[in-house]
């Protein structure tokens, strides 16, 4: 009795080979075999973190200074690079990290407020980049100044390519006092 109730044979076939579902099915299965792997785009990000990059430093016009209210302000140095940070936290950008670097020396104590400071070039502008500011171990942006004493001040903005040219300024603040300094 069990023999007749037993397992299918397996001399059938299951599909019909003639199918024509099975056909297409079979010459695609095929054509994927034979074409080869699909290459993924390149990340031009990959590319920036995977080469080493240093920072370049930008010709700065000589003798940039202006006072923001009781600090005199003197353009040291600017540099631009697409990676920032070093040690555990470093970013990258497609576009450019700009360093400024200020020398700073106030009248009196003060508490200056650099938070609000922009890049600016004709009609485009862009605030501090604050996680580059944060990694790259920039200025804080809230500062004390003491009177007679020097300080530097490092400033991290993120810009495109095409603001990095001449007529590129810097715009600093505070609630009395407005000064732009030509980086370019």
């Amino acid at each position: 009795m069990l023999l007749l109730c037993g397992c299918p044979k397996k001399d059938e076939p299951e599909f019909d080979p003639n199918d024509r579902l099975l056909q297409k099915m079979r010459a695609e299965q095929e054509r994927l075999a034979k074409a080869p792997p699909k290459q993924p785009e390149p990340d031009p990000l990959a590319e920036i973190v995977a080469r080493p990059s240093k920072p370049e430093a930008l010709g700065i016009p000589a003798g940039v200074s202006a006072d923001l209210g009781p600090v005199s302000l003197t353009l040291v140095e600017v540099e631009q690079a697409q990676t920032v940070g070093g040690g555990k936290v470093s970013l990258s950008t497609t576009e450019r990290f700009l360093k400024v670097t200020l020398d700073a020396v106030s009248t009196k104590d003060v508490d200056l407020d650099l938070s609000g400071a922009t890049l600016s070039f004709e009609d485009r502008s862009v605030p501090i980049a604050r996680d580059a500011q944060r990694a790259a171990k920039g200025s804080p942006l809230m500062t004390k100044l003491d009177a007679g004493s020097r300080s530097k001040l490092v400033l991290f903005f993120e810009a495109p390519d095409e603001m990095i040219r001449k007529g590129l300024k810097i715009i600093l603040t505070t609630p009395e006092s407005r000064v732009e300094l030509a980086l370019q």
